[in-house]
């Protein structure tokens, strides 16, 4: 099967969905892409671009794979014929109904209905969540009500009709088959794997998320400092995309700059090298459709601590019966206060297992099976 794989914004999450998809797929895919900067500009002008792309160099494919940032009814108008009957599936890492505002920026109705149309225009939309398909579906509603006139019926059934879910995949190996559920969260008897903290001495706590508003990293900063403030001892792995919000870690490093083990963005080496020193992975995010990073360090055996109100429950909450889950700053200080004083959260956990689910090897089967349906 050729499938031609447009991504407006290639950068993150969505580089990081292209590249392990585009590696692993049975099929051949040839993308074309777009720097990731301008996403509103993306979202109103990427699809003219990518149809002239595709109009000269791609005359024929028998499936469109698409992300969020492009809307989907423009490019299916101006492509010409045959590939505008080519079937179009729209991936939708994100959403601009649900997506929390900047503080710097002013709600504009016009981007939740680019994704609202984009959906409408594909003949498969998938979400990398359950959570976050719920999201979208219950917000169509009201975000369309806002519309004085016109406002077209039936868009919420439709949509949940054609959408479905497949989660975005982890540039890891599997694990053997003769791997074992760690034992994370405190001291073990000797023969149940290996010990905890990794090192044996200090417990090592990892950040490796964008350094954005959206990610709380001023949550992070606050909680650490409170723990450190309470002679609690750690070191800390500061990594992900600083995207010029250095400042942010600034009172980490004033502060606690000799606990840094790391920082900032890391080749794949030396980021698998990270994962592998971590203990304990943090989440402060203020929305999280799936989540790279984490999955990435749960399956590479860090103890996750995670914000409640996310996806997170519905991925690592009924699976494991250990304490991953907080409530606000005062929920994520009280589950890290417990995990560096001792073993109170201590159990054996089935999650670096569960995550084996989102390597690739695993996960492109089940989008070859996907493209291949909506084909047959």
């Amino acid at each position: 099967m050729r499938i031609a794989f447009l991504e407006p914004y290639d950068g993150g999450s969505h580089r990081a969905f292209r590249e392990g998809l585009t590696a692993h797929s049975r099929h051949e895919i040839r993308a074309w892409t777009l720097p990731p900067r301008f996403w509103k500009w993306r979202m109103r002008g990427a699809a003219p671009w990518f149809a002239d792309r595709l109009r000269e160099d791609a005359p024929q494919c028998d499936l469109l794979l698409a992300t969020d940032f492009l809307n989907a009814a423009d490019l299916r108008g101006l492509l010409p014929r045959p590939l505008d009957r080519a079937p179009l599936v729209l991936y939708m890492h994100e959403n601009q109904l649900t997506y929390p505002l900047s503080p710097d920026e002013a709600f504009d109705f016009h981007f939740g209905f680019t994704n609202i149309v984009s959906c409408l225009a594909a003949d498969r939309v998938v979400f990398n969540s359950e959570y976050h398909r719920a999201l979208f579906l219950d917000a169509l509603p009201e975000y369309l009500a806002r519309m004085p006139e016109a406002v077209p019926k039936g868009i919420r059934e439709r949509l949940a009709a054609r959408s479905c879910v497949l989660p975005v995949g982890i540039a890891r190996a599997p694990h053997p088959p003769d791997a074992f559920a760690p034992y994370l969260g405190g001291s073990c008897d000797a023969g149940l794997g290996p010990g905890w903290p990794r090192d044996g001495r200090e417990h090592v706590i990892l950040w490796n998320h964008r350094w954005e508003f959206d990610k709380r990293p001023e949550m992070f900063v606050g909680a650490l400092l409170r723990l450190a403030e309470r002679g609690r001892s750690f070191r800390l792995l500061l990594l992900g995309e600083p995207r010029q919000q250095e400042g942010v870690f600034a009172p980490l490093r004033d502060r606690l700059g000799d606990r840094i083990l790391a920082w900032g963005e890391q080749g794949r080496a030396a980021y698998g090298a990270c994962l592998a020193r971590a203990d304990i992975v943090v989440s402060c995010a203020a929305q999280e459709y799936f989540g790279i990073a984490v999955a990435e360090a749960v399956h590479a055996g860090c103890y996750p601590v995670l914000p409640r109100e996310q996806v997170y429950p519905s991925l690592y909450g009924a699976r494991c019966r250990g304490r991953h889950l907080y409530d606000g700053e005062e929920g994520l200080v009280d589950l890290l206060d417990a995990l560096l004083a001792g073993d109170a959260c201590g159990h054996v956990c089935s999650l670096p297992m569960d995550a084996d689910a989102y390597c690739w090897e695993r996960l492109a089967p089940r989008f070859d099976h996907l493209f291949e349906e909506i084909l047959g």
